[in-house]
């Protein structure tokens, strides 16, 4: 989230009075690795802006050996992070070069070591006066990557960012979240200098919007117990009166927040709950602190990460399509610019040990493509730069589509929608299959292993920016057809790739040059599938009358996806 230090936090005080969707934020989510159905860690955040414009681009930087005097520059307070001779390859979402600074968002290096950064936090005015924010000290547009350029360790990610405070202090308040392929940590920033960390639970779970959420904290704790905190942070609640105990434990999100949960971020924490969780979650009660771990009811899958992003509080009282719900700030909101999702494996090479799940535009209709984290390039289109609409980059791909199906999303929404899940389920599929070939060539060498990941990577989402194209074109038309009308308008039905969906359902695909038509077979059953025509031919059988005909477009044959359902 872009910000303005000095004026930020009178700035979000008025948001979270009016309960405004339009205000910048950011949600986190966190799925320990014996709470995950794959065994993983995973850590997540989308990037929720003010405006809905923010190019995102999908990076890589080399290795760097042996250059000194580099630095990471904070654009809007000037600040620069010095770097050292020597820093890590690593993957990240920069926005736009003309914008206030690079804003990473995330940070997966080749020691494993993943960085999500930040989800934004405000303290309580009397705190804040206490310990003021430093205006050129490190932010959020310069933290992820340089933290991940310079960690061999999620616990080593955590001594360097709170050696980052301790030496240049803190511009904003800000959570953090670092893994690796053994353990996670969350860091919680108070205040200009004021701080605590805690290793996250292997067992739990978290979803969070933009207040701290760190509950009971032993003042004696240690990093072997799995806590860093500032010096004299406890004695700073204690002398301003803040500190909320029970018994010697300081409740530390009640203490910097003043005892006090604003509906703004408190309906994510519980939206969040009430898909991991639903036996815990029960009613919306905007009194409640809700916890920030806890137990799921059942294995949490990547996919049902991507779920989480996606929830508009749908089937609540809180919904938003719900008369005087209206503004209910959400998690799925309009205005992400990215989304990722960092799932580190604890036993694959370190250099390529985990997944990033990587979405552009907001999550509801838009799609998380995955690549393994050794890549050394990304596809050309994650490279476009600029802040003006670009139909060759993907992110203007992505929103593009968002922005059209919620135009109307009793008409548009679900196509769009249903059309990306089964793309998602597709690309699980294909890591789970990709994941012993990019084990074995790893295992030949890390050049092979990187080459096949880095090849594998690009294929897959210009692959997805082609059907992205196609959605786009459909979708427009369908919208073109359906304005003006004095009638009920059309429901949009996306086309799938025909080639691609068959092969997923065990089908043989076969094509004939001779008039363009595409046979698929599985056992007795067999269809027949020719270009502009409105039936599939079916042998031993009759003709099935399609909604609208197949065509080719970009060398792919399409068909109706309510035709592609039945097969």
């Amino acid at each position: 989230m872009k910000k303005t230090v000095r004026f930020f936090t009178a700035f979000m005080a008025v948001i979270l009075l009016l309960g405004s969707v339009s205000a910048s934020a950011c949600t986190g989510v966190y799925v320990g690795k014996e709470a995950s159905d794959q065994g993983t860690i995973i850590i997540a955040r989308s990037e929720d802006q003010a405006w809905g414009d923010v190019n995102k681009r999908y990076m890589v930087q080399e290795r760097v050996e042996n250059v000194p005097n580099r630095y990471i520059e904070d654009k809007e307070t000037g600040f620069r992070l010095p770097l050292p001779a020597t820093t890590y390859k690593y993957t990240y979402t920069p926005d736009y070069t003309q914008g206030g600074g690079m804003y990473p968002a995330m940070c997966s290096n080749e020691y494993g070591v993943n960085v999500s950064a930040t989800v934004s936090t405000s303290p309580c005015e009397k705190l804040e006066t206490a310990d003021p924010f430093v205006e050129a000290g490190i932010a959020e547009a310069t933290m992820a990557t340089g933290i991940g350029a310079v960690s061999k360790s999620a616990r080593e990610a955590v001594e360097v960012l709170i050696n980052y405070i301790d030496t240049y202090g803190a511009s904003q308040g800000n959570t953090v979240m670092m893994s690796d392929q053994n353990e996670a940590w969350i860091v919680e920033i108070y205040s200009g200098h004021h701080y605590c960390a805690m290793r996250m639970p292997d067992d739990m779970v978290a979803v969070f919007g933009n207040h701290n959420m760190i509950g009971l904290v032993d003042p004696k704790a240690t990093p072997e117990d799995g806590y860093f905190y500032s010096d004299g942070l406890f004695g700073l609640l204690d002398s301003t009166g803040l500190a909320v105990k029970e018994g010697e434990l300081y409740h530390l999100a009640k203490s910097v927040d003043e005892n006090a949960r604003q509906p703004y971020n408190n309906m994510r924490n519980w939206a969040g709950m009430r898909i991991l969780a639903p036996s815990q979650a029960g009613e919306y009660n905007g009194d409640t602190f809700y916890p920030l771990f806890y137990r799921p009811d059942q294995k949490v899958s990547v996919l049902t990460v991507m779920e989480v992003y996606r929830n508009r509080l749908e089937g609540t009282p809180l919904d938003v399509t719900l008369e005087g719900q209206e503004n209910n700030r959400v998690i799925g909101t309009q205005k992400s610019s990215q989304i990722h999702i960092l799932q580190a494996f604890p036993d694959w090479p370190a250099s390529c040990g985990s997944i990033t799940w990587l979405c552009l535009g907001n999550a509801e209709h838009s799609v998380f493509v995955p690549t393994f984290s050794g890549i050394t390039d990304t596809a050309d289109a994650y490279k476009v730069d600029g802040d003006t609409y670009d139909g060759d980059g993907a992110f203007w791909k992505c929103k593009r589509i968002c922005t059209l199906a919620e135009q109307d999303r009793g008409v548009y929404s679900q196509g769009v929608r249903e059309f990306w899940k089964q793309q998602e389920e597709l690309m699980y599929q294909e890591m789970l299959l990709a994941t012993p070939v990019m084990l074995s060539k790893y295992a030949e060498s890390r050049e092979a292993g990187e080459r096949y990941v880095t090849e594998l990577g690009i294929q897959m989402s210009e692959r997805i920016f082609r059907y992205s194209d196609n959605l786009y074109r459909k979708l427009t038309t369908t919208l073109i057809h359906n304005t003006g009308l004095g009638r009920t308008p059309v429901t949009f039905l996306p086309d799938v790739p025909l080639r691609q969906i068959a092969e997923s359902k065990g089908y043989t695909v076969t094509w004939n040059a001779a008039d363009g038509s595409t046979t698929i077979t599985k056992g007795a059953a067999s269809y027949t599938i020719t270009p502009e025509e409105y039936t599939c031919k079916v042998a031993g059988g009759e003709d099935i009358e399609l909604t609208h005909y197949a065509y080719v477009n970009d060398g792919v044959t399409y068909i109706p996806m309510d035709f592609a359902d039945t097969l």
